[in-house]
């Protein structure tokens, strides 16, 4: 418990400043597709006898980079190729858990995550993932902000957008990576979009913004680890109905107040 509630502070601060991005550049189906996908990456790790998460780190970063560089310069929109990579990767990854046998109960660990899959090397990965995007924050804050609000003005002012995609791209596809252990693949996406989603609604300014994102994502982990605990139940599923009900609760507050 004492890990899982460490990890879930530093997932719970990282995804919902990375969904910030995502969910201003129109990229939630983009980290979707790489939560999914790690169901090809887990059933190659166990094949080859990998430790996942670190299979999965350079897997889920080169196959976003792929899919990007494919929207980049075919005829094809963004949704067009993850639809494609999405359809491909999950269907690969089913038939190798079916093919070799590697059973039920790790594809439910992939699909639904368990705080007791979590090591201290995950929590040290976590956190210097948590730490370089801090600094990109830090360096970059700005140059972020016009790349996500006003990417064309950002382009005449000679901004490389496409290096930033590239470094928001790079780091979501390693936050969604690390989180598998902990909520699972079909509800990691969700931990980046719902807490910046809820923040979004409530805040009135970027800078509220930014301090509300992370504030709902730590109540919603730590939370949602603490009454899987008490409840016995999925931790994955509990931390994501937890955030849930924050975007809930944001609604309320704005239809309330205005």
């Amino acid at each position: 418990m004492k890990t899982a509630l460490l990890m879930g502070l530093i997932l719970g601060t990282l995804f919902p400043l990375m969904g910030i991005f995502v969910v201003t550049r129109g990229m939630a189906f983009f980290s979707e597709f790489i939560a999914h996908s790690a169901i090809l990456g887990g059933a190659l790790a166990l094949l080859s006898g990998v430790e996942p998460t670190l299979f999965l780190l350079p897997y889920s970063v080169f196959l976003g980079l792929l899919a990007s560089s494919v929207w980049g310069f075919m005829p094809l929109s963004r949704d067009t190729v993850l639809g494609v990579f999405y359809g491909g990767t999950v269907a690969g990854g089913l038939i190798l858990i079916a093919w070799k046998g590697l059973g039920q109960t790790s594809l439910m660990q992939f699909l639904l995550g368990d705080i007791l899959l979590i090591r201290p090397a995950d929590i040290w990965l976590s956190a210097g993932l948590l730490t370089a995007f801090i600094v990109l924050l830090r360096a970059g804050l700005r140059r972020l902000i016009k790349v996500s609000f006003l990417p064309e003005m950002a382009w005449a002012e000679g901004i490389n957008v496409r290096l930033y995609d590239y470094a928001l791209i790079g780091i979501t596809a390693l936050g969604v990576a690390l989180s598998i252990k902990m909520v699972g693949v079909l509800l990691a996406n969700a931990m980046v979009v719902i807490p910046a989603a809820s923040a979004k609604i409530l805040s009135r300014n970027f800078r509220q913004f930014m301090l509300m994102a992370p504030l709902i994502g730590v109540l919603s982990f730590t939370g949602g680890i603490a009454l899987s605990f008490y409840l016995n139940i999925p931790s994955g599923p509990t931390v994501a109905m937890v955030a849930f009900a924050f975007f809930l609760l944001s609604l309320m507050l704005k239809a309330i107040h205005g």
